[in-house]
C-alpha cells in the first residue's frame, strides 16, 4: 500500500513537470492567402521564425496571383486572412463585402529605395512615354487592383485616353516572357521580377515609381479578414496581427536576414533577395495613406462612391 501511495504521488509530480499547453497556444489552423512577391515578407518572417507557433496559431499558407482572387476566397470562407492591396480591398468594401483591415502590410514611397513596383517595356522597343502606349497592350497581374488604376492614373495626368490603352491580366512571374514576345508591350511589374528583368538585359524601365500617383507616401496592400471571421475568432485575428507586426519589427531592425528568409522562402537566387527594393512595414496604419488611394479609386470609376478610410479598419462598424 505504501509502495502504491509513493508511486501515485510520484506520478503527478511528473505529471505536473510537463508544460501544459496554454489556451493561447490552442487556438488551431488559420488558412492566409497571399501573393508569392516581397512585398508579402512579413508572412514569411512570421512564419520562418515561429511567430505565428508562438501565438498559438498553425498558419496554412496559400499563394494565390492577384488581390481580387484572394478576396474572393476570404469571402467565400475558403480562406480566413488575406493579403490585398488597397484598391481591391476598396472595390470589394464597395460591392458590399464584408472586410476589415487585420494589419499593416506594404507601404511604399516615391523614393528609389522603397519602390516596388515599376513599368517596364522591352529593350530596345523604341517607347519612351506614356503617349507611346496608346494603342498597344499593358499587363498587369489583376484588373481593377492598384496596378491597373496606376496605369489609368498615369495616362489621364498626361492628357491621354486610358480607354484607348487595353490593360490584360498577366500573372506576374510570366511578365517578362509576355514582353519578350511581343504579347504585351508594357507591364506593370513588382519586385523580384523588377530586378531579375533589368539584370538579364530582357527589358528597360518607363516609369520607375508608377503608384506615385497615389502620393509620396501610401499603402499599397494590408492583412485583412471577414469582419463576421473577426468577431467569431477574436484570439485568432489578434494572434495573426501579433505576428505579423512582430515580424515587421523584424525586417526593420535586420534586413539583411529578413532578405535571407526572402530567398529560402521565394526560392530566389541570395544575390537577387539582396539587391531588390523592398518596401517599409509599418506599425500602424495611417488613414492619410490609405485615403489618396482610395480618392483615385474613386475619381477613376473603380468604387462607386467615396469611401471613409476608417470604415476598412478592424474596429470600426459596417
Amino acid at each position: 500500500m505504501k509502495r502504491c501511495f509513493v508511486l501515485g504521488v510520484l506520478l503527478c509530480i511528473a505529471a505536473l513537470s510537463f508544460h501544459v499547453p496554454t489556451w493561447a497556444e490552442r487556438l488551431g489552423p488559420v488558412r492566409v492567402g497571399y501573393i508569392p512577391i516581397g512585398d508579402c515578407l512579413q508572412l514569411y518572417v512570421a512564419d520562418e521564425l515561429g511567430y505565428f507557433r508562438e501565438n498559438g496559431l498553425e498558419v496554412h499558407l496559400r499563394p494565390i496571383k492577384g488581390g481580387p482572387l484572394i478576396a474572393m476566397a476570404v469571402e467565400s470562407g475558403d480562406l480566413d486572412v488575406g493579403w490585398s492591396n488597397t484598391v481591391s480591398l476598396a472595390v470589394a468594401h464597395d460591392k458590399g463585402f464584408d472586410f476589415a483591415i487585420l494589419a499593416p502590410g506594404a507601404e511604399q514611397t516615391t523614393g528609389q529605395d522603397h519602390c516596388t513596383h515599376s513599368l517596364l517595356v522591352a529593350r530596345n522597343s523604341g517607347l519612351r512615354s506614356m503617349g507611346d502606349l496608346v494603342g498597344r497592350t499593358v499587363a498587369v497581374n489583376a484588373l481593377a487592383n492598384i496596378n491597373d488604376l496606376a496605369v489609368k492614373a498615369l495616362l489621364a495626368e498626361q492628357g491621354l485616353d486610358y480607354s484607348r490603352v487595353r490593360l490584360v491580366e498577366v500573372p506576374f512571374p510570366q511578365m517578362e516572357a509576355a514582353l519578350a514576345s511581343g504579347s504585351v508591350q508594357a507591364a506593370l511589374l513588382t519586385e523580384p521580377f523588377i530586378t531579375a528583368a533589368l539584370r538579364k538585359g530582357t527589358a528597360e524601365i518607363l516609369v520607375r515609381t508608377p503608384h506615385g500617383v497615389f502620393g509620396k507616401r501610401f499603402l499599397v496592400a494590408t492583412w485583412f479578414s471577414r469582419r463576421t471571421w473577426i468577431k467569431a475568432e477574436p484570439a485568432k485575428a489578434e494572434a495573426f496581427r501579433k505576428a505579423i507586426l512582430r515580424a515587421s519589427d523584424y525586417i526593420a531592425a535586420n534586413p539583411e536576414s529578413a532578405r535571407d528568409i526572402l530567398a529560402r522562402r521565394a526560392g530566389l537566387d541570395p544575390s537577387l533577395a539582396r539587391g531588390i527594393s523592398l518596401p517599409l512595414f509599418p506599425a500602424e496604419i495611417l488613414e492619410p495613406e490609405l485615403q489618396g488611394v482610395i480618392d483615385q479609386a474613386y475619381k477613376y470609376g473603380l468604387i462607386k462612391r467615396p469611401i471613409s478610410p476608417g470604415s476598412l479598419l478592424m474596429n470600426e462598424s459596417h
